[in-house]
């Protein structure tokens, strides 16, 4: 059936078991493309059911969906007319991993990044209602989206702003039994009858009619009324908000989610409809292990850099130091694993904190570990720390709090593509005062990093890609660079993977008669004074190679101290938004390729021809 849907509309004449058939093909799909394309499995193989009975209920794309994260969208993707595209799934040019309005109608918002999609969705409910239109908003959020903050700003808001939306909370981390699945359903009937609504109002309305004189008989009325919504459910919290909760039910019971999806539909507020599902139900591994194929790499090897892990490699060694010294502690932001800290908290439970998709209290924390004399390292994907920058600046940097940053996933970072590539951090961390930033070349030179980290007594971030080579044994000091070759014709400049890559380009210029320097800056701030004014002393062409944005990069301030001297050509990552790839292919198209800059400094020395002349 999925190759012959082309819109969620067919949902609505389709048969209960034709659904639930159209599931099994849909989590097929599903498995078979992302464990050759590599992408989020688990959670998607969790959400399929609830998709279809969210489509089969909405009518997309006029009633808007805004999902969560957006890894859980892959059946979303199937059933509005992206099936016979899901194979080139985070590939360049191809579909991307996450919901994208370019891609789609039915995609109202670019997602990627946690606990924004009840914030979006609320957006829309008030344009709707400021433009007199009628149309329904639903967001999917994950409970693992609710450990962030942002969350319970947007809810405490859509309480207070009567906005008629639908939230659809998919909670993975706990089952269904059969006894509770039934009470769940008794209560969520019993929660929707039209008794329990009228009851409810009434006593709503006695109690706001009570004179003043008569504050015994408001606090017995209301303590009544309490009591009661204890009985019926415990849905406290989200009726402290003056949000309507149903729930929980059975995520993969497509009739009865439908059935509370309509009704959900009918209330003039915001209604939370809890809905338990299995985290990559269908696919035996996922279903046992759903932390390992939460995000699954291609089968294709050849399409993942070559190197090591730099966060395990990280892990390994904050691991051993730990052992010696009681003041190392760790933290993370929900992902212990992906940034190798996984083995540091099983050893270490008591000085390893996971705080969940919380990255701003996780800087300030960790600012308030370091004053209170203790060495924390604060592990984040670099994508996810510029949600700590306010943090970064008055927590940590302001307080001089010797704060450890490890910023993972630095640079072009494949195929998640827009939202997670990390090229922004270098010109958000090299602005902030007192700041140590460092990007190592290879295996060893981390580890030099780490350990003048340990006796570094301001704040320092270390920014490394996924992989890196494992070099050579190095020692140096805070602030110093490496003339890897020596040239006299072009001196490039770059630092953490763009260094191999200078170091192939002087290679192939150097058979072309150019004769070129390579200098890895690998500290950003402070940077090598001494090394850099030898630099723009001796060479008449520098290169500085970074994939970063230009904005506050090195280059940058490399051209500006030149003074017009020395011509300085900054090679950076373009002012757009780079898509899903293999970095080979971000590389090329950021004009950051080895051929590309080969050309680019054959022309600049008269030895090559332009694009016309070929």
């Amino acid at each position: 059936m999925l190759e012959t849907i082309s819109s969620p509309a067919q949902l609505k004449t389709m048969s209960l078991a034709q659904k639930q058939a159209l599931a099994g093909e849909i989590r097929k799909t599903i498995t078979d493309t992302v464990l050759l394309n590599g992408g989020h499995l688990a959670s998607n193989l969790g959400a399929v059911e609830l998709t279809i009975a969210l489509h089969s209920v909405l009518s997309a794309p006029k009633d808007k969906i805004f999902f969560d994260v957006g890894h859980q969208c892959y059946a979303h993707k199937l059933l509005t007319g992206r099936y016979a595209r899901f194979d080139t799934l985070r590939k360049m040019g191809g579909v991307s991993g996450f919901t994208r309005p370019r891609e789609s109608e039915y995609d109202h918002a670019a997602s990627g990044h946690a606990s924004d999609a009840i914030s979006l969705a609320l957006g829309m409910a008030r344009a709707r209602d400021l433009s007199g239109e009628d149309y329904a908003v639903a967001a999917v959020v994950g409970d693992g989206a609710l450990t962030g903050g942002m969350c319970y700003e947007a809810l405490n808001d859509a309480g207070q702003s009567k906005a008629r939306m639908l939230i659809v909370l998919n909670d993975n981390e706990m089952s269904i039994s059969r006894n509770v699945g039934s009470l769940s359903k008794h209560l969520t009937h019993m929660r929707q009858s039209s008794l329990y609504r009228s009851f409810k109002q009434y006593l709503r309305k006695l109690i706001n009619r009570m004179p003043r004189g008569s504050r015994f008989t408001e606090k017995l009325l209301t303590r009544i009324k309490d009591s009661l919504k204890t009985l019926f459910v415990s849905d406290l919290f989200f009726d402290s908000l003056d949000i309507e909760y149903l729930g929980p039910i059975d995520g993969h019971d497509i009739r009865e989610m439908e059935r509370v999806m309509k009704s959900a539909l009918t209330y003039d507020k915001p209604v939370v409809v809890h809905v338990v599902t299995k985290k990559g139900k269908g696919y035996a591994p996922a279903e046992e292990i759903p932390d390992r194929f939460h995000s699954v790499s291609p089968r294709d090897a050849s399409l993942e850099e070559s190197g090591e892990t730099a966060a395990a490699k990280l892990g390994e060694w904050l691991l051993e130091k730990a052992k010696a010294d009681n003041d190392i502690v760790c933290i993370s932001a929900a992902m212990l694993s992906g940034t190798g800290l996984d083995a540091f908290c099983k050893e270490n439970p008591e000085r390893c904190f996971d705080v969940g998709i919380a990255e701003e209290h996780a800087a300030a924390m960790a600012a308030g570990l370091a004053l209170g004399g203790k060495k924390p390292y604060l592990a984040l994907y670099s994508t996810f720390l510029q949600r700590a920058y306010d943090q970064m600046n008055t927590d940590i940097a302001l307080n001089r709090a010797p704060v450890r940053l490890l910023v993972d996933r630095s640079g072009l970072n494949g195929p998640d593509g827009e939202t997670h590539q990390g090229v922004f951090d270098t010109g958000l961390l090299r602005g902030l005062p007192g700041m140590t930033v460092c990007a190592p070349a290879s295996i060893w030179e981390l580890k030099q990093m780490l350990e003048l980290s340990l006796k570094n007594d301001r704040p320092m971030a270390i920014k490394y890609p996924k992989k890196l080579p494992a070099g050579e044994i190095t020692v140096f000091s805070i602030g110093e660079w490496e003339e890897k070759r020596a040239g006299t014709d072009v001196c490039l400049i770059a630092y953490g993977r763009m260094v191999s890559i200078a170091l192939e380009t002087a290679n192939a210029l150097q058979e072309n008669g150019v004769s070129a320097g390579v200098a890895n800056a690998r500290f950003l701030k402070p940077i090598d004074e001494t090394m850099l004014s030898r630099i723009l002393n001796s060479y008449p062409l520098i290169y500085t190679l970074e994939d970063t944005v230009l904005a506050g990069s090195l280059g940058e301030e490399i051209a500006t101290r030149s003074e017009g001297k020395t011509k300085v050509v900054v090679k950076c990552v373009p002012d757009r938004f780079i898509p899903s790839g293999t970095i080979s292919q971000q590389l090329d198209f950021c004009g950051l390729d080895r051929d590309t800059i080969v050309k680019e400094i054959l022309l600049d020395n008269g030895k090559g021809k332009s694009d016309a002349e070929s």
